[in-house]
């Protein structure tokens, strides 16, 4: 799920998602959750070429092989050379703010911090490190994610409304962040605390 204080408008490439507030760093801003596509890759290759290309534009491939589509707006969050939010090295399926995000700013990731997208275009983003062409294969860049370790604290600072939506997901981060950093964390109310 998209953070609710985000909206949807027209930019060069398509639609893309914006910040309705000043977003922090560590800031959840998707997550996925029980309503959000996950195909297995073997049954994503059955499917008819139109619906495959479909998820091509809107989805990505996770660490368990299958490809997520978001049910929401945040399948129109656009690529950047030098984005403001990216995914975990320790949890895929979720964006977290890099730095602060400006209201009226555009949310983008890095495509290459995915582990499989499957699309190739030309970079128009306007970043001083554009690549100038986006390839879909093998473009998987650790690097480019956030290590849990290196975020935690910030994540904990904010009142994380996304993890006060209870779905596998959510409840999966919450037992990720208890087991890696502090075994006496709960969750309440959308904010991960000590007992």
């Amino acid at each position: 799920m998209i953070h609710p204080d985000t909206y949807v408008k027209q930019t060069p490439t398509g639609l893309g998602v914006f910040a309705a507030r000043k977003f922090f760093r560590g800031e959840i801003l998707w997550i996925t959750d029980d309503f959000d596509l996950k195909v297995p890759l073997p049954q994503f290759f059955k499917l008819p070429e139109e619906v495959q290309n479909k998820f091509n534009t809107y989805g990505y491939l996770d660490f368990h092989e299958r490809v997520v589509v978001a049910w929401d707006e945040g399948k129109y969050v656009n690529h950047s050379c030098s984005p403001n939010s990216t995914s975990l090295l320790q949890f895929d399926n979720i964006s977290v703010a890099m730095r602060e995000i400006e209201k009226g700013d555009q949310i983008t990731e890095d495509y290459y911090c995915y582990y499989g997208h499957f699309e190739s275009f030309g970079c128009k983003c306007g970043a001083k490190n554009c690549r100038s062409e986006i390839k879909m294969e093998n473009t998987f860049d650790a690097s480019l994610r956030l290590h849990l370790a290196d975020v935690v604290d910030d994540i904990l600072s904010h009142n994380q409304f996304l993890l006060s939506i209870k779905s596998k997901d959510t409840l999966a981060f919450h037992k990720l962040v208890k087991e890696l950093t502090q075994p006496e964390l709960v969750l309440s109310e959308g904010k991960l605390a000590k007992k």
